[in-house]
């Protein structure tokens, strides 16, 4: 993934969750991201599996998002409204930053992401 166009969003597990709530909740979240116009919405690959072992490979709750024409302040404020709709915890990450979008109050979340948004989003 390039530098400035690409992010990774990961769905936090909550105590006593379990992986099959968190790939429900990150097919919810990746259908609503794969309604911008982003390039792709990927699986992250995990760690190598043994051989013979079963499974997909991949990290439970993790999707990489290449942004297209839609920038990253439209892909967070999607990821921000899916949080407040859902009372889960996401973490985007870019250029080895993350942003932790989870409960606090509106005026500390907005200015967490302006913050954010004014390190690596280009200014329009």
């Amino acid at each position: 993934m390039g530098r400035s166009d690409a992010i990774t969003v990961q769905v936090l597990q909550i105590p006593d969750g379990d992986d099959e709530d968190i790939a429900e909740l990150t097919r919810r979240l990746r259908a609503e991201l794969s309604e911008l116009d982003v390039d792709s919405i990927d699986s992250v690959a995990g760690p190598p599996l043994e051989p013979g072992a079963k499974g997909a490979g991949t990290l439970v709750g993790w999707l990489a998002v290449r942004l297209g024409k839609e920038g990253l302040g439209t892909v967070v404020a999607t990821v921000v409204s899916w949080v407040a709709r859902t009372g889960r915890s996401v973490e985007v990450t870019m250029n080895g930053e993350t942003l932790k979008v989870a409960a606090a109050t509106a005026a500390q979340q907005d200015q967490i992401i302006k913050d954010f948004l004014a390190r690596h989003a280009p200014i329009s």
